[in-house]
């Protein structure tokens, strides 16, 4: 006897964000990004440290909620293609600081634009108050999951 499941995946908020991450970043990838022969890993750090740099390596993993092993080899690509600069951090001889070069800092601009023109036509179908409403639910769910990392037992409920 089948059991009656309470959520069906396809309302899972995380399976719709996933897919929705998935087809964005597969359109980014096969417009933008591979031409420049450049992984998505490689990008998004590109555009974290376009956006936050300089930063760490550490920085950067928690800026693109990435694995320690895929920064590593997006930082080494980045600097091997002469994208980013890793110099040692003034403040912390132990850190290595994470900064764009004029090569990266064109190439992101370029790329910025294919994912500026994505941004608008997914926002084009939605009305302003809409966009305003999903951005505050957008924060209110990332506190949560926050949250649920930071190993709260209960979730809270926004009455």
């Amino acid at each position: 006897m089948a059991t009656k499941k309470k959520f069906a995946l396809e309302h899972w908020i995380s399976y719709r964000f996933g897919l929705i991450a998935s087809r964005i970043g597969t359109v980014m990838a096969a417009r933008y990004v591979a031409a420049h022969d450049l992984p998505m890993p490689a990008w998004r750090s590109l555009a974290v440290i376009a956006r936050f740099g300089p930063l760490s390596a550490g920085e950067l993993g928690e800026r693109t909620s990435s694995d320690p092993f895929r920064v590593v080899r997006a930082i080494d690509l980045l600097v091997k293609r002469g994208l980013i600069t890793r110099t040692p951090d003034p403040s912390d001889r132990r850190r290595a600081r994470l900064e764009l070069t004029s090569a990266g800092r064109a190439l992101y601009e370029e790329i910025e634009q294919g994912a500026i023109a994505n941004e608008k036509f997914v926002r084009a179908g939605l009305t302003a108050q809409e966009i305003r409403l999903l951005e505050s639910m957008l924060d209110r769910i990332d506190a949560q999951v926050q949250a649920l990392s930071a190993g709260v037992s209960e979730p809270t409920r926004a009455e």
